[in-house]
């Protein structure tokens, strides 16, 4: 892992997955902060192109899921929300995350059989283990990072898998800092990493172009080669 121009990284962490399909996963976005400026104005840029294509306002969360589905409130006019539309947003999105400056991203996963709560407890042991391997990963580098994950902090799980490092020789500092996606570019953009890691991990059609996006746009920021079975 190349370490960066500041010796810190900021991690933007979301998750993806389904328990229907028996997978589960976690990706983010690493940004150095020397670059998180530019690379910030350049995404917001790139939101104001998409509200002169497409009018969605920069304001509005670019949720993939949603988009995917062609639900929720990304376009003024409900005759706009179409799956097919939504679809070409995330390609545009997912071009525009490739060529940021700064930038690497990761994915990882893990297959389970189980069900609710055991569900779950999979999920929440993935991310530690996640942790664990940034982590270790940093102190590779001799860097440092901290983590950003969307919602409010309410899931303790979280936190336990940060102070679950050795305290006197962690890489990764403090809890993970949490920000709504609704309100941070940068989430939005690990929501939408995560959800095309998920999508490259499920079986698809010949026409279900969204398994190839990982692997056709994102792979090249991605010093694994693609999503990491942990």
């Amino acid at each position: 892992m190349t370490t960066t121009g500041t010796n810190f990284a900021l991690f933007y962490v979301d998750d993806s997955g389904s328990e229907a399909h028996g997978l589960t996963t976690f990706s983010w976005i690493r940004i150095d902060p020397a670059q998180w400026a530019g690379a910030t104005q350049r995404w917001l840029r790139f939101r104001a192109a998409v509200f002169r294509r497409h009018g969605i306002p920069a304001d509005i969360r670019l949720h993939a899921t949603e988009l995917a589905g062609g639900r929720g409130a990304w376009v003024k006019d409900p005759a706009g929300r179409t799956a097919g539309k939504g679809l070409n947003v995330i390609e545009e999105c997912l071009t525009a995350i490739a060529a940021l400056p700064g930038i690497t991203l990761g994915s990882v996963y893990r297959r389970t059989n189980a069900r609710g709560r055991n569900f779950e407890r999979d999920k929440q042991d993935l991310y530690r283990c996640m942790i664990a391997k940034l982590d270790a990963d940093l102190h590779e580098a001799a860097a440092f990072g901290a983590v950003v994950l969307d919602g409010d902090g309410t899931n303790g799980g979280y936190n336990r898998a940060h102070r679950a490092l050795a305290n006197g020789s962690r890489a990764l500092i403090e809890d993970p800092f949490f920000r709504h996606a609704n309100t941070s570019q940068w989430v939005q953009i690990a929501d939408l990493a995560a959800w095309t890691g998920y999508r490259s991990l499920r079986p698809g059609g010949r026409r279900d172009k969204t398994t190839t996006w990982y692997g056709r746009v994102l792979r090249h920021l991605d010093g694994a080669g693609g999503p990491v079975e942990l």
